[in-house]
């Protein structure tokens, strides 16, 4: 059976459509217009595993829609891989400071399998934007959202012991656990995979 979605009297049937409209509109409820205009900047990427969606010293201003696959972002520090965050199915991958600051990339994000990605520009959108309440509130939305994950995770590491940051780990419902290497998500909670090993023994 075909999906599909349907706002005023236009129907979106393409998988890519649908689900990228199905998850702006859960944020921010879009006039059929604002999906017709935000599906004129989209074209889709597909990633090898290994293949990388940002590299640092290089520019990428644009937005990407996790369609399926995944994605991780990590730091290199004298020569190891620190890995940040990761994006599943239905998530946004985007570098806010390099957009925002006109700069180079100082991470990478690699495709941890094979990656289905929806990408738009971040200008053509910020610019739709300018056109429409709808979809200004919705980057404003998507913006906070943002900052409130890079936030929490920052004072996780100030304040929380590496077992309180695997308890909200697991308690939170994430597919880190399940989808990822436990030497990934060791880096993730700032431990050693030994360290790792023994906390997932206790439970």
């Amino acid at each position: 059976m075909p999906y599909f979605l349907i706002f005023g009297g236009q129907k979106y049937n393409d998988m890519m459509e649908v689900n990228i409209l199905k998850f702006l509109n859960s944020v921010n409820p879009l006039s059929e217009k604002d999906c017709d205009d935000v599906l004129k900047i989209l074209t889709t990427k597909q990633l090898k595993k290994g293949e990388h969606w940002i590299e640092e010293g290089k520019v990428n201003y644009n937005v990407a829609f996790v369609e399926e696959g995944y994605l991780r972002r990590y730091w290199i520090k004298d020569g190891n891989e620190i890995t940040d965050t990761f994006y599943f199915d239905n998530n946004l991958c985007v570098d806010l400071p390099c957009i925002i600051g006109k700069t180079r990339a100082l991470s990478n994000v690699v495709a941890m399998q094979r990656t289905s990605l929806t990408i738009f520009p971040y200008a053509a959108f910020n610019e739709l934007c300018e056109q429409s309440m709808a979809l200004e509130h919705l980057n404003r939305i998507l913006v906070e959202a943002a900052l409130l994950r890079f936030y929490s995770k920052a004072a996780s590491f100030i304040l929380k012991t590496p077992k309180e940051r695997y308890d909200d780990l697991v308690n939170s419902g994430s597919p880190i656990l399940q989808r990822a290497t436990q030497y990934h998500i060791a880096s993730y909670l700032g431990i050693g995979p030994q360290h790792l090993s023994r906390l997932r023994a206790e439970k």
